[in-house]
């Protein structure tokens, strides 16, 4: 059963809206709110001259903070939560779009969500993160954590990829496909589930290995343990820009070859408000699961 920490009444908040007009029109009602609650809030600066009354944060400099509010879909949440994950900071996600996996609220449950913040009637629930190292050489080039997933994937002109793969020091397959995805369990309904990987429940301590489009149908989805050190070194081919890493969709780094790519569990986990429904729930929402049970 998941841990859950209670977040005590919030006196700082950052928050951190998609880049839209229905955000930002949320963003104003929020801002007012809050500071009719006596509640500092804080925006990225680059907002700080159109929102009155907000201060101005670089999101990599949360010292005070007491909770980041996520204003949009899944990937404004995720952006949100590299910071947060680094900083220790409970994040809570209001979804402003479709049907999202990690949002608390819905974008009409807006002020019910601010008001359990100040009340202190939220709580957090921890979720595995990654670290992740590109090496080359012998020496650490890139060093990066994820929340959601790593992968490893061809560049623009399509590479068949040679990726040999090691778990807890053993070898496990040299993948030919077009790329390898890593995922913990709360990536694992994003560009895992698309490349055909497993639904994994949010709090599990695992790691989810998936190929991308494998020349042999023998390859399948991989779980293993949250302990365990995932190896992967890119073989081939050796062309200029045939394979990059990308971490949560955000950060990309182009690999050469003999590149080893290291990840790992991270020490501290990722501090999420959790989903108002359960991943199953949206998972049946979105694909139609539950059509034929009451006569549709």
């Amino acid at each position: 059963m998941l841990s859950r920490h209670p977040i005590a009444p919030v006196h700082s908040v950052l928050l951190y809206p998609r880049e839209d007009g229905r955000a930002m029109a949320n963003l104003l009602r929020a801002v007012a709110y809050l500071l009719e609650q006596g509640v500092a809030v804080a925006v990225p600066e680059e907002l700080t001259p159109v929102v009155e009354g907000a201060t101005g944060r670089n999101p990599q400099r949360l010292a005070g903070v007491d909770l980041i509010i996520a204003l949009g879909g899944d990937g404004t949440l995720l952006r949100a939560s590299r910071w947060a994950a680094t900083a220790g900071i409970p994040v809570l996600g209001i979804n402003l779009g479709d049907l999202g996996f990690l949002t608390a609220y819905h974008g009409d449950q807006l002020m019910t969500g601010l008001a359990a913040a100040v009340a202190g009637e939220l709580a957090w629930e921890p979720r595995l993160r990654m670290s992740i190292e590109v090496r080359r050489g012998g020496k650490v080039l890139v060093r990066e954590t994820a929340c959601n997933d790593a992968y490893v994937k061809h560049g623009d002109i399509p590479r068949l990829l040679s990726l040999a793969t090691e778990v807890g020091g053993s070898h496990m397959a040299t993948y030919k496909a077009d790329g390898l995805i890593v995922s913990t369990p709360m990536g694992s309904t994003a560009y895992n589930l698309a490349a055909g990987g497993p639904i994994v429940a949010p709090g599990t301590q695992c790691l989810t290995i998936t190929p991308i489009c494998p020349h042999s149908l023998t390859h399948r989805p991989v779980v293993v343990g949250g302990e365990s050190e995932i190896r992967i070194t890119y073989a081939g081919p050796d062309d200029i820009s045939a394979a990059f890493l990308t971490v949560d969709g955000q950060k990309s780094v182009e690999l050469a070859l003999g590149d080893l790519v290291v990840i790992a569990a991270a020490d501290q986990p990722l501090k999420l408000c959790p989903p108002g429904i359960s991943v199953f729930r949206v998972l049946a929402t979105k694909l139609g699961w539950n059509r034929g049970n009451n006569g549709e």
